[in-house]
């Protein structure tokens, strides 16, 4: 694995400083506080529970991570004490279990992460606040279309689903996909609420967004809902998912940390996102890892995300910091997530 590369007179935080990681025992937030604390700095964490604060000290068992309790994130003044001598902010806390109930996570999500710019203004060690979005946040799928995403692409269609569809009867008709527009709608105004506080507030700490995609890759502590769709094709199942970028999970971590470190990169909108998949792809990459493997045939009509999506500057980050030649690309991942399901004993063959 590459390693990290000191550029010290380009960090907008010394060596050494402490890192806030919210939501610490999240998926993509644990592979940031690794890689933070291989960087060379200070972790900082916040989970939910007394439990999760022992799932986290058992993956990273470092001198330099302290775990602190944050039971309600969008409670006011949440924050307050975790942020106490940070310098840098990871906000990765988010309700990602896809609740249908938007009453509830849509103002939570918001009122989560402008609490945390509110008490970042009382701190004045604060230097980086970066916010953990999703690339859906910028656009539905829509695979075999062409078009392109920037960071001025929003995805106001789930925000408007959200508000129109009022009845139980058609949200239950939706399934899981209501969930999932509920979560985008929550992304989509949570950004859109930081960037506003930026423009209003001119606050004295950088703010940078990052917009991931489908993460895939090796996992630290349980598999997220994204993380399972490989090894749901190892057992037998396409998950009914569309073509769309997926991204490695530890070059997503990575980005993070440069947003919150790159003296150069301030009040950025950086997609984290490698490059389309179609299930054929995967089925065709596993297939080479195990030969011998029976797996589900994917349909070979399946349409192609065409998207260009400019994810340019997050590709210079992992060069820059890491001295990797951009992003790992779709093989190197599957296989990586392949070599995890066996080793954790998730393949039922």
């Amino acid at each position: 694995m590459s390693r990290f590369i000191d550029h010290s007179r380009d960090l907008a935080i010394p060596l050494g400083s402490l890192v806030l990681v919210t939501g610490i025992s999240g998926m993509i937030a644990i592979h940031i506080a690794d890689e933070a604390l291989r960087a060379g700095f200070r972790v900082r964490g916040t989970v939910r529970t007394a439990a999760r604060a022992h799932e986290v000290r058992s993956l990273l068992p470092s001198p330099d991570l302290e775990i602190v309790l944050v039971p309600e994130m969008g409670a006011k003044g949440a924050y307050d004490a975790a942020l106490a001598d940070v310098a840098a902010v990871i906000h990765c806390a988010s309700i990602t279990n896809f609740s249908p109930d938007a009453d509830s996570v849509i103002p939570t999500t918001v009122n989560a992460l402008v609490g945390l710019l509110e008490g970042a203004l009382l701190h004045p060690s604060v230097k980086r606040v970066v916010f953990t979005s999703t690339s859906g946040a910028a656009s539905k799928p829509r695979p075999g279309v062409q078009f392109a995403i920037n960071r001025e692409s929003w995805n106001q269609e789930a925000v408007e689903l959200v508000e129109r569809v009022a009845s139980e009867e058609e949200r239950s008709k939706m399934g899981f996909e209501w969930g999932y527009q509920v979560y985008v709608a929550s992304k989509v105004k949570a950004e859109r609420a930081a960037w506003r506080f930026v423009a209003e507030r001119n606050p004295p700490f950088v703010v940078n967004v990052i917009n991931p995609a489908m993460n895939w890759g090796k996992v630290m502590g349980s598999m997220g809902v994204s993380g399972l769709h490989v090894q749901s094709v190892l057992n037998g199942r396409i998950p009914p998912i569309p073509s769309v970028y997926m991204v490695d999970t530890i070059d997503d971590a990575r980005i993070h940390i440069a947003a919150a470190i790159d003296v150069t990169v301030a009040n950025e909108r950086i997609f984290a996102c490698d490059e389309p998949f179609t299930w054929g792809r995967v089925v065709d990459i596993i297939q080479r890892v195990l030969p011998d493997a029976m797996l589900p045939r994917a349909d070979p009509g399946q349409l192609v995300d065409l998207s260009t999506v400019d994810n340019t500057l997050g590709a210079r980050l992992l060069t820059r910091w890491w001295g990797q030649a951009g992003y790992k690309g779709l093989e190197q991942t599957v296989r990586e997530t392949v070599e995890m399901c066996l080793e954790r004993g998730s393949y039922s063959h």
